[in-house]
C-alpha cells in the first residue's frame, strides 16, 4: 500500500488547529489508482480528523465517480468506474475546510513475455523441484506464485523461496502431475499466467509373474509394470545372474541361451528393480534312427568279421552305442560297431541293435539291423604236400584270418597271421628264407625253397625258381644255388620263385631278402671330428663302399682294434655304454658324417672307427684327433649369490611328468616351479643332446604366478635358452610377464615368423637382424637405477634398446605364451646381478651348444 500525502491548508475545526493535516490515500498502486475498480481505496486525514464528506471525479472537486456524506472507502458499488486514462481527483471536507489531492488512472494490465517453467520437464522423487516465475511487459510489477499442486493437491506451503523438495512423495497410483501458477501484479492490474505444468514420478516396478513368462524361443512380455508415471522404453535381461544386457524395446524378444532369466524395465528416470528368476529350459530333442543300420556284405562263416553301418539319424545331437545279437539274446560284450563270428554262433543268425541316446540327456532310441544268414563253421582243412606247398580248404566266403603254426623243417618254422580273404586271388607265400652262403666272388649262395599256402579249390600248383642280380633275371639260372661270379660284385643277388594254379590267371612271384656282394674289405679315409655342441660330438669321414655299417666308440684310452671296435670294447675288451659306442648304417659310398650325443661333460678323448661290409669284413680302424671340450664360462645359476630362479629342461629330475606329458618344472634354486603342459622325453626330440619340453604352439605353455620375481629396484637380466618351431599370430610370446603395473614381453611381432620385439613398462622396440628361429638365446637386461634403459640381445648381441623408467612388478610369468607360440623349452634363469649378462650367455651357448 502505497499513501500519498498532500498539504492543502491549515484552519480550526471546533478550536483544533490544522496547520498539519493533509488527506492521504490507502489502496493506490504504485502512485495510482487500478483501472476497473475502486474497491479498496480508502481516505483519511493524517492527524485522524473525521471526514464530513467526501467527492471524487475526473476534474478538480468534481463528483463524477460518486460523492458521500462521510465515507472513508469507495465502496464495491464504484467498480468499474476508472475505464479510462487520465486523473483521479478527490475532495474532503471537514471543519469548514476542504483538502483535496490527484493521482494519475492508469489502465493497461501486465502481460507476461516470458510465462513461467519449470527447470525440467520430469523429476524424479526424492529431488529437488525448480521453478522460474518469468518476466511481464511492465515495472515496477509484483510477481508471486499463485498456485503449485501436485495432482491437484495444494503443495505451495513447501516451497522454499523457488524449490520445493518432493522427499517423502510418491507417484505410485496417481499421475504424478506438477501444475504452477504465477500471479503478476502492476499499478496497471493482476493477471494470472497460464498454467504450466511437469511430471514428477519414479522408475518403473519391477515385472509382476503375471507380466511375462518364457518359452522355447525366448521372452514373451504379456503387461508392462506401473512405468513410475515415465514412459517404459527398454527392457533389460540377465541369465544366471551373468552380465546385464539390452534388448532396446519393450516387446517379446528372441533368446539362444538357457538357463534362470530375469528382466527389468527402463523409463526415463531410470531402471527398475530385477523380477523373480524364470527357468528356460531348451526342448529335449526327440531322436529317431530313420533307417535300420546295415550289416557288411559278408559271408556268415565263422571267424569272418561283420560289420555294421548306422542308420541316419534325426531330432538332433546323440552319443551311439551298439549291442550285437545271437537269435535273441544279447552276445556278452558285443557292444562295437564291428563282431568276428565265433564257434557259439554255429547255426544262430547274428543282428546287431543301434542304440541312440540324446546329447542333452533322455531315453535313448534303438533299432536292429536285418539278420545274417545262419552262421556256418570255418572247417578249414591243411594239406602238406612236402615240396614247400601247402593247400588248404575252407567254407566259402571265409575271410578270417587264421594261426598257422608250423614246427618243421627249421626253415619254416613259426607261427603265422594267414589271411584266408587273400586267398581268394590266389596263392600266398608264407616263409621266404634268407640265402646263405658267403656272399664274395667264387662263394656259392644256396637258397631253401619258399612255403607257398594256396586254396585247393584253385586247382593244381607248379613252382619254378631262379635268380636276380640287380631286379634282371639271369638266364639259364634256375636252381635253388647260385655261383657268386666277378660280375656279382657290387651288385644285389635275389633267389626268385613264381607259382601258377590252374584256376588263377595271374601268376605269383615271391623273391628273398637281397645278398650284396662285397669287394673286401671297405676303406675309411679324411676322418675328422669336433665338439659342435655341449655333450655333442660331430665326425667326418669318406668310404669306398656303400654297405654294412660303421661302428664308432669314443675313449680316451689305448686304441682298440678292429674287431673291438665293432664289439663296442675299449682296448681292454670292457664293453662301452651307449653313447660311447654305436654303429650307423651305410647306404651309398662317399662322405659319411656320425653325430653322437649325450656325452658327459667335459669332453676329452678320441673316436675310432671300422666298416664291417655286407660279407662281414672289417676294414682298418681310423680315429679321429683328440676332442675337448671348450673352456666354461665360469657362471652357472647354481653358483651364483644374485639368481634369483632357475627352470632347467635339461635336469629331467625337475620335471614332474606322466609318460612324458608335463605338468611341473620345479625351481632349482628357490621355489618358483613353473605349471603347465608340454612333452619330455625321447619322443619329444632333444636339443645337441640334452633334454628339452617340446611345446606345441596349440595350447601347451608354463606359467608361474601369485608372486614377483623381478627385484623391485628394476636391476636384473632375464636369460632364455629356447627352440622357436612354429608362428602363427603377431602376438605370439615367448616371455610375458602380466598382472601388474608395469609389465614384460617379448613377441613374436610377425603372423608367420619370429622377428622379435621387447616390450617393457610402457615401451615397446622391434629386434633388429631377424626373423630367428631354432635354437637361440634370448636375454634382457633391464638397467633402472643405472642408465634408465632395457637391452635386448640374441646369441649375445644387442638387437633392441629402449627406455626402461618403472621397475616390472607383474605377478604372473609366461613362457611361450600369449597367443601360443611352438617350440622347445630348454632354459630359464633371473639374476638380479647386471654384471651377469655376458657371462650367463657364455654358460648357456656352452652347454647347449650355440656359436
Amino acid at each position: 500500500m502505497i499513501g500519498l500525502s498532500i498539504s492543502i491548508g491549515s484552519g480550526q475545526n471546533g478550536g483544533q488547529r490544522s496547520e498539519n493535516r493533509s488527506l492521504t490515500l490507502s489502496g493506490l498502486i504504485d502512485g495510482a489508482a487500478r483501472p476497473g475498480s475502486a474497491s479498496g481505496i480508502t481516505a483519511a486525514f493524517s492527524d485522524g480528523f473525521p471526514i464530513q464528506s467526501l467527492s471524487w471525479g475526473s476534474t478538480a472537486g468534481g463528483a463524477e465517480f460518486g460523492t458521500a456524506a462521510s465515507p472513508q472507502e469507495f465502496g464495491s458499488a464504484d467498480t468499474g468506474l476508472f475505464d479510462a486514462p487520465g486523473l483521479l481527483h478527490v475532495t474532503a471536507r471537514a471543519a469548514g475546510r476542504s483538502y483535496s489531492l490527484s493521482v494519475p488512472i492508469r489502465i493497461a494490465p501486465p502481460a507476461f513475455v516470458t510465462p513461467p517453467a519449470f527447470d525440467a520437464a520430469l523429476y524424479k522423487v526424492g529431488e529437488e523441484v525448480e521453478v522460474v516465475l518469468g518476466t511481464v511487459d511492465a515495472a515496477p510489477a509484483t510477481l508471486t506464485v499463485a498456485s503449485f499442486t501436485l495432482d491437484g493437491e495444494d503443495r505451495q506451503s513447501g516451497l522454499a523461496g523457488l524449490v520445493w523438495s518432493s522427499a517423502g512423495e510418491t507417484a505410485w497410483e496417481r499421475e504424478g502431475l506438477l501444475r504452477l501458477q504465477v500471479r503478476a501484479e502492476t499499478s496497471g492490474g493482476v493477471v494470472l499466467s497460464e498454467p504450466v505444468t511437469a511430471r514428477l514420478g519414479d522408475v518403473p516396478r519391477a515385472f509382476a509373474a503375471a507380466d511375462w513368462s518364457v518359452d522355447e524361443t525366448g521372452v514373451r512380455i504379456a503387461a508392462l509394470p506401473d512405468d513410475g508415471n515415465a514412459p517404459i522404453t527398454n527392457i533389460r535381461y540377465r541369465i544366471d545372474g551373468g552380465p546385464d544386457q539390452s534388448r532396446n524395446g519393450v516387446t517379446d524378444f528372441a533368446l539362444s541361451d538357457y538357463g534362470e532369466i530375469q528382466i527389468r524395465a527402463v523409463n526415463a528416470l531410470g531402471i527398475g528393480a530385477w523380477s523373480d528368476t524364470k527357468t528356460r529350459i531348451a526342448q529335449t530333442p526327440v531322436l529317431s534312427i530313420d533307417a535300420a543300420p546295415l550289416l557288411a556284405e559278408v559271408a556268415a562263416v565263422e571267424g569272418n568279421l561283420l560289420t555294421a553301418t548306422p542308420g541316419p539319424v534325426s531330432g538332433g545331437p546323440s552319443s551311439r552305442s551298439w549291442q550285437w545279437y545271437r537269435g535273441a539274446a544279447a552276445i556278452s560284450g558285443a557292444t562295437g560297431e564291428s563282431y568276428r563270428l565265433q564257434p557259439a554262433d554255429i547255426g544262430k543268425r547274428i543282428r546287431v541293435r543301434q542304440i541312440e541316446t540324446p546329447g542333452g540327456g533322455g531315453s535313448p532310441v534303438t533299432r536292429d539291423s536285418a539278420a545274417s544268414a545262419a552262421v556256418v563253421a570255418l572247417n578249414l582243412r591243411v594239406e602238406d604236400n612236402g615240396d614247400g606247398t601247402v593247400g588248404v580248404g575252407y567254407a566259402d566266403g571265409a575271410r578270417s584270418t587264421v594261426e598257422f603254426v608250423l614246427t618243421r623243417p627249421a626253415a619254416y618254422a613259426g607261427s603265422f597271421a594267414l589271411d584266408l580273404g587273400a586267398l581268394e586271388t590266389g596263392p600266398v607265400c608264407l616263409v621266404r628264407p634268407a640265402l646263405s652262403g658267403t656272399p664274395e666272388p667264387g662263394a656259392t649262395l644256396s637258397a631253401t625253397p619258399f612255403l607257398w599256402v594256396y586254396p585247393a579249390s584253385l586247382g593244381a600248383l607248379s613252382v619254378s625258381a631262379g635268380w636276380s642280380r640287380d631286379g634282371t633275371m639271369l638266364p639259364g639260372e634256375s636252381g635253388t644255388e647260385h655261383i657268386v661270379s666277378a660280375a656279382d660284385i657290387g651288385t644285389q643277388l635275389r633267389y626268385v620263385e613264381t607259382v601258377t594254379q590252374s584256376g588263377v590267371s595271374v601268376p605269383v612271384t615271391a623273391v628273398s631278402p637281397a645278398v650284396t656282394i662285397g669287394q673286401g674289405p671297405a676303406v675309411l679315409s679324411d676322418v675328422s671330428g669336433q665338439r659342435n655342441a655341449a655333450g655333442q660330438i660331430s665326425v667326418t669321414l669318406s668310404t669306398n663302399q656303400g654297405e654294412g655299417r660303421i661302428f664308432h666308440v669314443v675313449t680316451d684310452g689305448a686304441a682298440p682294434s678292429a674287431a673291438q671296435i665293432a664289439a663296442g670294447t675299449g682296448a681292454d675288451g670292457t664293453p662301452l655304454a651307449a653313447p660311447y659306442r654305436g654303429a650307423t648304417p651305410v647306404t651309398a659310398a662317399g662322405t659319411q658324417i656320425l653325430t653322437i650325443s649325450g656325452l658327459t661333460e667335459p669332453i676329452a678323448a678320441r673316436v675310432y672307427l671300422v666298416q664291417k661290409s655286407g660279407s662281414g669284413a672289417l676294414s682298418a680302424p681310423a680315429s679321429t684327433a683328440r676332442i675337448v671340450s671348450p673352456a666354461a664360462s665360469g657362471y652357472d645359476p647354481q653358483g651364483s649369490a644374485s639368481a634369483v630362479a632357475w627352470w632347467d629342461a635339461s635336469d629331467e629330475a625337475s620335471i614332474t611328468h606322466v609318460a612324458g606329458a608335463v605338468s611341473r618344472i620345479a625351481d632349482k634354486i628357490g621355489d618358483a616351479s613353473l605349471t603347465g603342459t608340454g612333452t619330455t622325453g625321447v619322443s619329444a626330440r632333444d636339443v645337441n643332446g640334452l633334454n628339452t619340453v617340446l611345446l606345441d604352439g596349440v595350447g601347451d605353455y608354463f606359467q608361474h604366478s601369485g608372486t614377483t620375481l623381478f627385484p623391485a629396484d628394476g636391476d636384473w637380466v632375464l636369460t632364455i635358452v629356447a627352440s622357436i618351431d612354429g608362428v602363427n599370430h603377431i602376438n605370439d610370446a615367448l616371455v610375458s610377464a602380466i598382472n601388474g603395473d608395469n609389465t614384460l614381453a617379448i613377441v613374436g611381432f610377425n603372423a608367420s615368423q619370429f622377428t622379435g620385439r621387447l616390450a617393457i613398462s610402457g615401451e615397446a622396440a622391434s629386434f633388429d637382424g631377424g626373423p630367428y628361429d631354432g635354437l637361440h638365446v634370448f636375454q634382457v637386461k633391464a638397467d633402472l637405477t643405472g642408465h634408465a634403459t632395457a637391452t635386448a640381445y640374441v646369441d649375445g648381441n644387442p638387437v633392441a634398446v629402449l627406455p626402461y623408467a618403472a621397475a616390472v612388478d607383474a605377478t604372473t610369468l609366461r613362457l611361450f605364451r600369449s597367443y601360443v607360440m611352438g617350440g622347445r623349452f630348454c632354459e630359464v634363469f633371473l639374476d638380479r646381478d647386471l654384471s651377469s649378462q655376458a657371462a650367463a650367455f657364455a654358460y648357456a651357448a656352452s652347454k647347449w651348444g650355440i656359436s
